[in-house]
């Protein structure tokens, strides 16, 4: 089949890459044409081009003549790209195209396509993507990356498939573990970096925080004046340096403060074999189970008791086989499995046409 993938319009698919959705876009990418599949890629420029087999870089607009603080322009500029590929889609259609963005151009845009679209539904609804739902073409496909994400979809018209993210395993192998945690992601109020910081603290353990500062004033206000005395920030690192660090940790905390589509650090720390303490929200209810890590609290539970809760946790996945853990991660979560499944999907719609 030739498949186009549409990528997020705000970040290049890269290493390190910017969050999980990069990740899975690039992986399932790299999946589809292992096994035998052309794609066509559009993605923001700096994209690595051994992915595809035709990169379709978006379209660079010429600067907006705007106040530097104006909140909108970025979404202009994501218009602006996603039109230029939607454009391009009609006029050079394929088999099936694959949306893996965050934007409701596409979906808005379906009808006009000659091709059936597949939407990975990568976060909860948000206004402008419910508008391109009820503009959408009739056979439109959704796909959610977990059973948490598929249920706030209520105003789909057909119910969402579920596939969930995969992992390398061969990248992320199994770890000998140690004595520290470690804290992976954005660092952003939402991830709660800094619930993390004041969990290894009360635990009395070592941290080390991997991840890009994506909000600068979060970091300076938060997680900055936190660092020190056995927390340490080590920067913006490259999936295999993230698989040595988190292989060779004794647990990973997952501290999110809203619900996590998927989770997909908790999903790469199980694959090393090292037991995940999260906060249960969202699709880490999924993906942690009692085999590969602990659960603590939820949506509406106390700060305070959220660190007391994360640090207690650290005896409980003393306890538990990192051989398991791993085991569990790859009869779940393999890449292999991922792929298989959207493979499936996709040549089961070709066949309907």
């Amino acid at each position: 089949m030739h498949i186009a993938v549409l990528a997020t319009t705000r970040n290049p698919l890269r290493e390190p890459f910017a969050g999980g959705q990069e990740a899975q876009t690039a992986s399932l990418t790299a999946g589809l044409r292992a096994r035998g599949h052309t794609v066509r890629l559009y993605a923001q420029a700096g994209t690595d081009p051994r992915l595809a087999d035709e990169l379709a870089t978006y379209a660079q607009v010429p600067t907006i003549r705007t106040p530097e603080d104006e909140p909108l322009a970025g979404l202009w500029r994501d218009d602006a790209a996603m039109s230029w590929a939607m454009a391009d889609l009609v006029r050079r259609p394929v088999d099936l195209v694959h949306n893996q963005s965050l934007h409701h151009f596409p979906l808005a845009m379906s009808r006009a396509m000659p091709s059936t679209m597949v939407t990975t539904l990568h976060c909860p609804p948000y206004p402008l993507a419910e508008i391109g739902v009820s503009l959408a073409a009739d056979d439109a496909v959704y796909v959610g990356v977990s059973e948490a994400v598929a249920s706030m979809w209520r105003l789909l018209p057909i119910e969402p498939l579920v596939i969930h993210n995969g992992v390398r395993s061969g990248l992320f192998e199994f770890g000998s573990g140690g004595k520290e945690l470690v804290w992976v992601g954005r660092i952003t109020p939402e991830k709660g970096a800094d619930l993390a910081i004041r969990a290894a603290r009360t635990a009395g353990l070592p941290l080390t925080i991997v991840g890009p500062i994506a909000d600068a004033a979060f970091y300076r206000d938060h997680v900055e004046p936190l660092l020190g005395d056995g927390v340490r920030h080590a920067g913006h690192l490259d999936q295999r340096a993230i698989a040595r660090i988190v292989g060779s940790s004794l647990a990973i905390l997952v501290t999110p403060r809203w619900d996590e589509p998927f989770g997909m650090v908790a999903a790469e720390a199980m694959m090393s074999g090292t037991p995940v303490i999260a906060i249960g929200r969202g699709g880490l209810r999924e993906v942690v189970s009692e085999r590969s890590g602990v659960l603590v609290g939820e949506a509406g539970t106390a700060t305070a008791d959220l660190v007391v809760g994360l640090a207690d946790a650290v005896s409980r996945v003393r306890d538990l086989d990192r051989a398991d853990v791993r085991a569990d991660a790859v009869a779940r979560f393999d890449e292999q499995r991922m792929v298989e499944q959207y493979c499936a999907l996709f040549e089961s719609l070709a066949a309907r046409r």
